[in-house]
């Protein structure tokens, strides 16, 4: 990891070059009630060109003429692009859910561009209300539920939930073949309770794995293990969720910021298996079901640098070669360790991944003041710039912030953070669950403001 100075020289210099530059992801997120502590980056809190194009998330098709006919859909299921045609004025659909009309690829749905609520009370409801919808999300502990003001905060201002330690492969599956659902049961019954999404975190990770499992050795081995916690999980959650992170953080720099000699990270998939290992992974989830949303999540892919460079590749080989993948996670951890993403820098990635035909979304985002590197009026200009670049584009399909208020961040224990046991100051409610105003920012930028 770099200091604070050189991080924001490197990243100076990499933007002048045309490069791109972003932070730290997944590795072992620990929440102060209690959580798996895994690596140096998080897994879930973490990230895309110009050109049209039609594809199972989406793109916008373009055809001849001037007016644009926008429908409608669940930013949850495949949509395809707003056509162009040959009339004049533009005419945008309606209805909030189900499958959208009007796609010029005959799959129904997506708008050319989000339309905001014209008010809300809560962030869920200005979700909710925009057109198309958008998912807004936390990554809940079951230590959290144990408190009624979290409860409160996490049903009222959230839609969308990922379990941020209950669904790791070392929560799940502690021992070989053996599984323990309880936590993570807990916390989708609540979720759906609320009348709240849940997306899967995460099927295959180098961190917070069981050491039987991390210490494993020979191909065939490696891959029945894969084979199997994918089957069991996704099976026993089949009718519960259909939203997965199937691998997470596969890629590795020199630098948590995404810097230098971007690679496959050398993880007992990798070294067993070999890189299809992503492919294989992607190919059992949807073989064990069929009609789920399968992602891929990282850290550092939010600005311009090598790693989303090396990332967007990776992915366009899995779309080129017909891999089963539906979207990519940017996970936005902004901060200490990680780079800063501007506004700007985010669009155009976003732009790339969903110009190959995928839905994007940001996965676990927080924004670190540890350290004196981000100071108070840049975190409220990223909260917004940043929500505002996914919610202006139609196929980011949700916005999660991994956790609900400061006290509770994993940010604070984590040494990469630069925190040493102080707050954060990293999410949108404080201490006693009061509204911040990174809070409003995030409100301003889901109601178009």
């Amino acid at each position: 990891m770099r200091s604070a100075p050189l991080t924001l020289l490197l990243s100076a210099f990499l933007c002048a070059a045309g490069c791109s530059d972003s932070g730290d992801g997944d590795g072992g997120e620990t929440t102060g009630s209690g959580g798996a502590t895994g690596g140096t980056t998080t897994s879930g809190g973490s990230t895309t060109g110009s050109g049209a194009t039609t594809g199972s998330g989406g793109g916008a098709t373009t055809g001849s003429g001037g007016g644009a006919t926008t429908g409608s859909g669940d930013p949850t299921s495949a949509t395809s692009g707003a056509t162009s045609g040959s009339g004049g004025g533009a005419t945008t659909g309606s209805g909030t859910g189900g499958e959208g009309a009007g796609g010029s690829d005959g799959t129904g749905g997506g708008a050319s561009a989000r339309v905001p609520a014209a008010s809300a009370s809560t962030l869920r409801e200005a979700g909710e209300k925009a057109n198309p919808p958008i998912l807004i999300g936390a990554a809940i502990s079951g230590g959290g539920l144990g408190n009624n003001d979290y409860k409160r905060v996490a049903a009222a201002e959230h839609n969308y939930v990922t379990a941020e330690n209950e669904m790791k492969w070392d929560a799940l599956e502690p021992s070989a073949g053996n599984f323990s659902w309880g936590a993570a049961d807990n916390i989708v019954n609540w979720a759906r309770q609320n009348n709240m999404k849940v997306k899967g975190h995460t099927l295959v990770w180098h961190s917070q794995l069981p050491n039987w499992m991390s210490s494993m050795t020979g191909k065939a081995n490696v891959e029945a293990a894969m084979r199997r916690h994918i089957t069991q999980v996704m099976g026993h959650f089949k009718d519960r969720l259909d939203h997965w992170d199937v691998v997470n953080e596969a890629v590795q720099t020199d630098s948590d910021t995404g810097v230098g000699n971007p690679r496959m990270r050398p993880t007992v998939f990798y070294n067993q298996i070999g890189e299809s290992y992503i492919d294989l992974a992607f190919q059992i989830a949807r073989e064990q079901d069929p009609k789920a949303k399968l992602y891929y999540n990282d850290y550092s892919i939010d600005a311009r640098n090598a790693k989303v460079d090396f990332v967007y590749n990776m992915i366009k080989g899995m779309v080129d070669r017909g891999v089963p993948i539906d979207g990519v996670g940017f996970q936005m951890h902004i901060g200490p360790p990680n780079n800063e993403a501007t506004g700007a820098d985010v669009a155009a990635n976003l732009k790339r991944f969903t110009d190959l035909g995928l839905e994007v979304l940001i996965s676990e985002m927080d924004i670190n003041r540890c350290g004196g590197v981000v100071t108070a009026e840049e975190q409220l200009t990223y909260y917004h710039d940043i929500v505002a670049a996914c919610f202006k584009e139609p196929k980011c399909t949700a916005i999660t912030f991994w956790g609900i208020n400061d006290g509770r961040s994993w940010l604070n224990s984590w040494s990469g953070a630069l925190c040493n046991g102080q707050s954060s100051q990293s999410l949108l409610f404080n201490d006693q669950y009061g509204k911040k105003e990174t809070y409003n920012r995030v409100m301003n930028a889901l109601l178009g403001k």
